[in-house]
């Protein structure tokens, strides 16, 4: 069979083979190749008898297509145009023809497709994918292409969306973007979000007491789910600190971490870059399965996951998940309990239009919640109080919280035969905190802070609509996505006044720790006062951004947004949170181009801008000009063996513009502090990443990072920071079934000061070790340990003028069991 097709003669010597193949027996299509490849790729292939159109796709895509005697002869399609995943496409190319096609290795076989009951109508039947490795024959294939589930990777082979908005792969993709998948979280007992950016490349986890902060390349994330912005900064920081951190993520598919600025798609935020958590979608094919783990500290846990089809037809495809966790901790009297319960259906409300529907519901209950306060080591005068032991708790037995969120979501989409697709997308979010009670301690002369919040809720609502797809101009075919949408948030609560003890009315030893904090009687309750704070932010946007091939190997990436911002606040209790933001217009572009020197390297560049409103006010009482985060990134991705492996160098240069600073001068009129824009804030560095399969069986992800700042407080992040995971899986012989591997942190040191002292955490190794045995298909063990060596750490260092340490988590071992149906 001839390598290399051109010419008239070449065409239709193929269009014979393949009618007579069609008409005389099993007809095959294109050389051999991964079918089970689902990056995205550019497609074009016109109207035209079906029997033609497959031999443009078996060259297009490289895949073998087999008809097994199928009547292809006298059947049209309506082609397919784009940059698609081979199965996306080929999907499209049979809608409407009566076949469907089932992949089994590295052979895809076409099918009739099933009629649907009731009426004459041909319907594009559920697509079959077997044969993908060690772990696909318990899992069946869902809408979401770039799904990782079942796949065995550490890497992400499907596009991403979260830079751009562009259906894109990791390595067209001009920025640096990080995808945990779920064989990672599963191989390393990742329960958490909190837990997957522990072992995330590039991704800095700092703890200040109870609260857990998320950091790239010295800045803060920001959070989406399936897309879609969530709000991570609640009025108070330990209410934001109660949100999405400890959540189960039993629901999630993948974690997808864009670093640097993202304002062509979230428009105002923090600059250190994106978190994404994609969901789990039904499956066509009925799977399912229970897990149960225990470990330290008493800490249980159980999950179960079902999928499948509801209807004959395969048309309407559900999925729920449940999650249940009764956990302690290393901390004295501090525990949690989580319930997750997780629901979705996809309905094909025509072969081309799809309607998702879900719902999740989050129960939380924390108990020995120690707020934002850390351990005190120095007090202001530089004073040492001494170390307390890893199990001190600051926090109270009593202080703690149940909180309760449910998040209603949903999306219709359709495909049009151009190769476009329409996109709306809804949401709501409720989130309630019926009563907060905070009692820690502050420092060592006694003062301890005692707060209720008799009720606190939250609301977050959303609405977006995009349309994206290929376009012909000047001879080449590109990709264009355009888009608007609408958010709003709501935060009401009620706080005490008046419960805080000074040190004469609680004289007390420091080292007795939380529990010495006598809770407030009901006296005290009836005889305080209580603020009424309220909270509003409104976003709207519109935002373009195309994908244009300049030549075969050189395309660029542009993007413009324009967003508008609105915050209105009002607290009784402190005046400084009263205050009103609006911003109008303000345009966040985006730049970005890629150039393929080698068939799987890219060399790219980018520009991309952020911005985040102020509250801050100059000399003349003008609110200052929004905080602007500007990135830029050049760097080199490659895509090897056959795209299971994903390597990438980064070199980036951020800048802040007008950061506040404070003049030593009044607002005219007040005495409020002033301050001026600076421009020029800087962070510079680069991150080298790996993630895949190196050799058969052994799959790895890791970074090496390195973060340089001109800002003061950056001691407080790591400037080198270096991770590794990695895992083997024997597929053969005695030890067939087993899979072991482990994990390296390393960080250089971090620390913080106040004119008296520093406080210092050198920098340290954490070592972390899995195994896992699956006894059949269906049965599987595994144990789980993390800090394996027992090092002693803070994870974080904290200056309130008094300086502060927050320990890091002991060593710590777990054992799970999982069965699947």
């Amino acid at each position: 069979m001839a390598k290399k097709m051109g010419g008239g003669c070449a065409r239709q010597a193929w269009n014979a083979i393949l009618l007579a193949s069609a008409a005389m027996g099993p007809m095959t299509i294109a050389p051999a190749a991964q079918a089970q490849d689902t990056a995205a790729r550019r497609f074009d292939i016109p109207a035209q008898p079906l029997a033609d159109a497959l031999v443009a796709f078996g060259i297009q895509s490289g895949l073998q297509v087999t008809a097994n005697g199928a009547p292809l002869r006298g059947i049209r399609t309506q082609g397919v145009s784009g940059t698609m995943a081979p199965v996306q496409a080929l999907s499209r190319l049979l809608s409407g023809t009566g076949f469907t096609f089932r992949i089994t290795g590295d052979a895809v076989t076409l099918e009739r497709a099933p009629q649907a009951s009731g009426d004459s109508a041909i319907r594009l039947g559920p697509v079959r994918v077997e044969g993908q490795g060690t772990a696909s024959g318990h899992f069946s294939p869902t809408t979401d292409l770039a799904a990782t589930e079942g796949s065995g990777s550490y890497t992400a082979s499907g596009p991403s969306m979260t830079a751009t908005g562009l259906s894109m792969s990791l390595r067209e993709t001009p920025q640096s973007v990080t995808v945990v998948t779920r064989q990672k979280m599963d191989d390393f007992g990742l329960e958490t979000l909190a837990d997957v950016l522990e072992q995330a490349p590039g991704v800095t986890v700092t703890r200040q007491g109870s609260a857990i902060d998320f950091g790239s390349r010295g800045n803060a994330l920001n959070l989406r789910i399936d897309g879609n912005r969530h709000y991570t900064s609640a009025p108070w920081y330990f209410l934001t600190s109660s949100m999405y951190s400890l959540d189960d993520i039993a629901d999630i598919d993948r974690i997808e971490i864009v670093k640097g600025s993202t304002g062509l798609t979230d428009g105002d935020g923090y600059y250190g870059g994106t978190i994404n958590l994609i969901r789990k979608r039904p499956t066509p094919e009925f799977q399912a399965s229970l897990s149960a783990t225990g470990g330290s500290w008493n800490s249980y846990r159980a999950d179960a996951d079902i999928s499948g089809p509801v209807n004959a037809s395969g048309t309407i495809r559900a999925r729920g998940v449940a999650a249940w966790r009764d956990a302690g901790t290393f901390r004295d009297h501090e525990s949690e309990k989580n319930v997750m319960l997780y629901g979705t259906v996809d309905i094909d409300l025509t072969p081309d239009t799809l309607l998702n529907l879900g719902v999740n519901y989050k129960h939380r209950v924390q108990r020995g919640y120690g707020a934002t306060r850390p351990v005190m080591a120095y007090n202001g005068a530089g004073d040492f109080i001494g170390l307390q032991p890893r199990s001190f708790n600051p926090g109270a037995p009593w202080a703690g919280y149940k909180q309760d969120a449910l998040n209603l979501f949903g999306s219709l989409e359709h495909q049009f035969a151009n190769g476009w697709t329409a996109r709306l997308q809804f949401g709501r979010e409720r989130i309630e905190t019926p009563e907060m009670r905070v009692g820690v301690l502050g420092n060592d002369h006694g003062n301890t802070y005692r707060l209720y919040f008799p009720d606190v809720w939250q609301r977050n609502e959303f609405v977006s609509a995009k349309l994206r797809g290929p376009f012909d101009f000047l001879g080449r075919t590109h990709e264009l996505v355009i888009g608007a949408g609408a958010s709003s948030s709501r935060t009401r609560n009620r706080q005490s006044i008046g419960l805080h003890l000074s040190g004469d009315q609680f004289p007390y030893d420091y080292a007795a720790g939380g529990a010495a904090i006598p809770r407030p009687t009901a006296d005290e309750l009836a005889g305080t006062a209580f603020s009424s704070d309220r909270w509003f932010t409104k976003r709207h946007h519109v935002y373009a951004a195309g994908r244009f091939s300049i030549a075969d190997p050189l395309h660029v990436i542009a993007g413009i947004r324009v967003s508008s911002f609105d915050q209105r606040n009002h607290s009784d209790a402190y005046d400084f949170y009263n205050y009103s933001l609006r911003e109008r217009g303000v345009v966040t572009p985006y730049g970005g181009i890629t150039l393929d020197v080698l068939r799987n390297v890219t060399l790219y560049g980018s520009y991309a801008r952020i911005f985040q409103a102020q509250n801050a006010l100059d000399v003349n009482g003008n609110t200052l000009p929004p905080l602007r985060g500007i990135t830029y990134e050049t760097g080199v991705k490659g895509e090897f063996f056959d795209k299971r492996l994903n390597a990438s160098l980064s070199y980036f240069w951020m800048k802040a513009d007008n950061e506040a600073e404070a003049t030593g001068e009044y607002v005219k009129g007040t005495t409020q502090q002033a301050y001026r824009p600076v421009m020029g804030a800087t962070r510079r560095g680069f991150e080298v990443e790996i993630s895949g399969e190196i050799l058969p069986g052994w799959q790895t992800q890791g970074s090496f990072a390195l973060n340089d700042s001109s800002l003061n407080s950056a001691s407080r992040n790591p400037k080198h920071q270096f991770k590794l995971n990695s895992s083997y899986s024997v597929r053969n012989g005695p030890l067939a079934g087993l899979s072991f591997g482990g994990g390296l942190r390393w960080q250089s040191a971090i620390s913080v000061a106040n004119t008296a002292v520093t406080l210092r955490q050198d920098a340290y190794w954490l070592a972390d070790m899995m195994a896992r045995y699956q006894v059949n298909e269906r049965l599987t063990f595994g144990i789980n340990a993390d800090n394996l060596l027992d090092k002693r750490y803070f994870s974080g260092v904290t200056n309130f003028t008094d300086l502060f340490y927050t320990w890091g988590e002991p060593r710590n071992v777990k054992a799970s069991v999982q069965y699947r149906f």
